[in-house]
């Protein structure tokens, strides 16, 4: 806990005497601040951030994410947060620090970047002091580990063919939907076709069966009738059946 408190503390004395001190010093370079004065700032904090252990790390972020609102209005302790959930990310990845390796100040436009390279038994990290040229204040400090060509080729071969990837799904689903377009059609047809199939099979199934049978069974005693008929008045009249031609008949009951 001791450590995590004088981790706070040393980040905000670093950042606040680089502001009070950069314009009284004699060789102004960077916005008032020397390259000696940016690289021990970023020693300091670098050899702050290897003397935290990882329980007293996760103690740190737990307490900032207790503070709630208040902690991410506060742009120092912002700062220090980001930093600490950088470290707290590569720090198992990294192995025991061996020593400062390179230190770099570039400025571009109006920002000024400070970089101090570790190295550590795994791989390389660099912690970076971004500052504001305009304000000469600090508004960012990251650490990250530094990547060989060899692995960035990778990675960003990787990214190319998950990207192409995707792109030719969403080609192939777009593909899909269109061809599906045209069966709709055709299944909707096919459905309506069936639909009326079974309609006319209902129709045909409610029509009585016997009424064909009937008719034809009503043809057949008319024929027999008009024969008898026509028979009967043949022998009262003694006419031939040539003479006359039954056209009705009329029942009576």
């Amino acid at each position: 806990m001791k450590k995590r408190l004088l981790v706070l503390v040393s980040a905000l004395v670093l950042m606040t005497s680089l502001c009070s001190c950069g314009k009284n010093t004699e060789d102004e370079t960077y916005a008032g601040y020397t390259s000696e004065m940016l690289q021990a700032s970023c020693e300091k904090t670098a050899s702050s951030l290897i003397s935290l252990e990882s329980d007293e790390i996760m103690q740190y972020l737990a307490y900032y994410q207790s503070q709630g609102q208040n902690a991410s209005e506060d742009e120092e302790l912002q700062i220090e947060y980001t930093m600490l959930t950088q470290w707290a990310e590569i720090q198992p990845e990294v192995g025991d620090f061996v020593g400062f390796k390179d230190f770099e100040v570039t400025k571009a436009g109006k920002t000024i970047s400070a970089v101090e390279t570790m190295e550590f038994e795994e791989r390389d990290v660099t912690l970076t002091y971004v500052i504001s040229s305009v304000s000469q204040e600090v508004t960012a400090i990251n650490v990250q580990m530094v990547y060989s060509k060899g692995e960035i080729m990778a990675k960003a071969g990787m990214n190319t063919i998950m990207g192409l990837g995707i792109v030719f799904f969403v080609l192939v689903l777009i593909a899909i939907v269109i061809y599906a377009f045209n069966i709709i059609p055709y299944i909707t047809n096919k459905l309506n076709s069936k639909k009326n199939d079974s309609q006319d099979e209902v129709v045909a199934d409610s029509v009585p069966k016997n009424v064909a049978s009937v008719d034809s069974e009503d043809m057949s005693d008319d024929l027999e009738l008009v024969a008898v008929i026509t028979a009967a008045i043949a022998a009262s009249t003694g006419a031939s059946t040539d003479d006359f031609v039954v056209r009705s008949i009329k029942r009576r009951y």
